[in-house]
């Protein structure tokens, strides 16, 4: 909802600017262009703000703390490769797998402790790069993953807006056995047949409590919650907090390795 109110409000300022700018030039002027044409070009001036202040902002992003690198070098436990849309992380099982969506404008590479707590535990995991980093932008993107791997059991994840777009994806899909989602809520109802894991901290102040409370309705039959104490908005990655989050009284390793265990835990149930 914050992102819909900010969009909008950008708009109207952006609109109104370029009226205001644009009618103090048109009174300077000796001969005056038809209003129908000052008001085109207004218009083409707004556009050309909205989609410059658009994409300098988008290409802002939050970037991996250091501790990402070990996921890398690292020659113990689950191996990461990189692959054209992501990060594969290949643990020691191989008849599940989790594809997961990261948080909005996060850098992928934050969620790599996580994911390779996970495939140690015996889920391989997909860690997918998303368009500017907005999972928005490319909902479908697990889509490249199951259509091009077999295994028994899908399950797919994200992270706060990564959330949103996983659990869409199992909207839309029925090859999907589980969603686990971190900070975040479905939009719209998820299949009975799709298993739900929900996880967030005491301590977030980003993730919004009453959309989430109201999106309950949505849950299927078969949900878990699981609220973490002292948990926060941003630990469930390795970058730095987010404006406005709460403070965590755990450290992110600690919050991290319970939502693996959480998520391990849930994967077993709905195995095949």
């Amino acid at each position: 909802m914050k992102y819909i109110l900010i969009s909008a409000a950008a708009v109207i300022i952006a609109l109104g600017l370029s009226f205001l700018i644009t009618g103090i030039i048109r009174k300077r002027l000796k001969k005056k262009p038809p209003m129908a044409l000052h008001i085109l070009i207004s218009l083409c001036a707004a556009i050309i703000v909205i989609g410059a202040a658009c994409f300098a902002y988008l290409s802002i992003y939050t970037p991996a703390q250091d501790v990402t690198v070990e996921a890398f070098t690292n020659s113990g436990g689950a191996k990461v490769s990189k692959f054209d849309g992501g990060y594969f992380v290949d643990g020691n099982g191989d008849d599940k797998a989790l594809v997961f969506y990261p948080g909005a404008k996060i850098d992928s590479k934050a969620y790599l402790p996580l994911m390779k707590k996970l495939a140690d535990g015996g889920i391989d995991c997909f860690l997918l790069e998303v368009p500017m980093h907005m999972a928005i932008f490319d909902m479908n993107a697990a889509d490249r993953i199951t259509d091009n791997s077999n295994y028994d059991t899908w399950i797919v994840s994200g992270h706060s807006m990564g959330g949103i777009a996983a659990a869409k994806y199992a909207c839309d899909h029925d090859n999907v056995d589980g969603v686990v989602l971190l900070a975040s809520y479905p939009t719209s109802q998820l299949p009975e047949s799709t298993a739900l894991l929900s996880i967030y901290g005491t301590e977030d102040n980003v993730l919004e409590i009453k959309a989430y409370e109201k999106s309950k309705k949505y849950f299927p039959s078969n949900s878990t919650e699981v609220v973490l104490d002292g948990g926060n908005h941003s630990q469930f990655g390795n970058y730095d907090d987010q404006t406005g989050d709460g403070t965590a009284t755990i450290s992110p390793d600690e919050q991290q390795s319970k939502t693996a265990k959480a998520i391990l835990e849930f994967s077993g149930k709905i195995s095949k």
